[in-house]
């Protein structure tokens, strides 16, 4: 009898709820408690490994803050172009991972993201001075780097000290031990086609003082500075200093052909682990310069950049994702140096702490952030077209296809018009 009337007692409060709900036009189901946390996308580029480290830290910022990161994540290759329907369409997600020059290829006036300094979940002061120059444009934040990255160069020092060098600090040097190696068919330094062109700008600004790009952002070469670029580059060539572009293979350094090579900081390990199979000891040189030089010629840049959307519903959370990423122990340990040693010094101490941070990848890092002659590199320093241009250049004068005055002209006519 007594559950009976609880079981009419509580259809009783059914029917009087759905009666109420009716009148004041509410619908079920649609309670959501007020303190629930929002939801935000970040999306980023990465190999398997990477990915997987990534999510591994990211569950830990959804087990410490509540808020849930909806990833989307994939190869570089094509990443680009899903960015540019993302942005172009308005609708990239609340936090990205951006390349250096997709910064300022995605907004010129800060349209497109938020101003990072203005929001207090990002804890800035983990940057060394000037490491946040290359995120802002107009005085504003608009992405913040989470590695620094600049070319290196490497040298197998068992292989120079067989005979009796010391590692070069000069172009000079250079040009005196390929007098030495040549014999045994060795060149003293191995560059890509890019580095060939970052060397050849870093000889010009050397010799004459002058940046490659002016201070409004665009290039300043001359038809007479390109000549002097390309003149420095065939000497390197001709004095087998350096196999020219399209004889560069990187397995040769195994093979002992070259005594040292460049690269990006962040890729250095392929050459520690090929000097390591072979017992001999890989370590970083100074960045060459001519013996007097105007100015240092060398350009750091970042690894990649954060931003957020401008516009996010989100910016809070964002803000506290961001900070995660770049500054918490969690993110660092999980990808260690999966992504470059990081810049954040809360980061870099936390892999320290833990004996993760070594080798020649970490000593290059050491290296390029202890320099202080290093300026920021322009977003569009290594464009891929500028470095076509050029590298086209170098060969057809190799290849006896032209001299280096019509080489020179042809570049000036075709980088004339360009803007950035």
């Amino acid at each position: 009898m007594m559950k009976n009337q609880r079981c009419i007692k509580a259809a009783a409060l059914m029917v009087c709820t759905a009666m109420l709900s009716s009148l004041c036009g509410c619908h079920e189901y649609l309670y959501e408690p007020k303190d629930e946390k929002p939801k935000i996308s970040f999306s980023w580029w990465g190999s398997d490994e990477l990915n997987s480290c990534t999510l591994t830290g990211l569950s830990k910022f959804t087990e410490n803050t509540g808020v849930t990161v909806i990833p989307q994540y994939e190869e570089f290759s094509g990443f680009k172009s899903k960015m540019d329907t993302q942005v172009y369409s308005d609708n990239e997600p609340d936090v990205m991972q951006l390349n250096y020059d997709w910064l300022y290829q995605y907004t010129s006036d800060g349209e497109k993201f938020s101003d990072l300094s203005q929001l207090n979940e990002i804890n800035l002061s983990t940057y060394p001075a000037g490491s946040l120059d290359c995120g802002t444009i107009d005085g504003e934040l608009m992405a913040v780097p989470y590695g620094m990255n600049a070319l290196s160069f490497l040298y197998n020092k068992t292989l120079y000290d067989s005979y009796g060098l010391k590692l070069p600090s000069k172009w000079d040097d250079l040009f005196e031990h390929a007098k030495i190696m040549r014999r045994d068919m060795v060149y003293p330094l191995a560059m890509t086609d890019k580095h060939f062109w970052l060397s050849s700008c870093a000889y010009l600004e050397q010799t004459t003082g002058k940046a490659v790009f002016g201070e409004d952002g665009q290039l300043a070469l001359t038809n007479e500075d390109i000549q002097i670029m390309l003149k420095f580059t065939m000497e390197l060539l001709d004095k087998k200093v350096c196999p020219p572009p399209l004889e560069y293979d990187r397995r040769e350094f195994s093979m002992l052909r070259y005594a040292g090579v460049t690269s990006l900081a962040s890729e250095s390990g392929y050459f520690e682990d090929a000097a390591n199979e072979m017992n001999m000891d890989l370590t970083t040189g100074p960045y060459p310069t001519t013996t007097y030089y105007r100015r240092y010629g060398w350009y750091v840049k970042p690894t990649g950049l954060y931003a957020i959307k401008k516009g996010s519903k989100h910016n809070h959370e964002a803000a506290e994702l961001i900070n995660f990423l770049i500054n918490s122990s969690e993110m660092a340990t999980s990808l260690g140096m999966s992504k470059g040693v990081p810049v954040s010094t809360a980061a870099e101490e936390s892999l320290e702490a833990r004996g993760m941070l070594q080798g020649i990848e970490f000593e290059a890092h050491r290296q390029l952030m202890n320099e202080p002659r290093m300026m920021t590199m322009n977003p569009y320093m290594e464009s891929d077209e500028l470095v076509e241009i050029y590298t086209d250049a170098v060969n057809s004068i190799y290849y006896d296809e032209a001299s280096i005055t019509q080489a020179a002209s042809k570049v000036y006519d075709k980088i004339s018009d360009m803007k950035f």
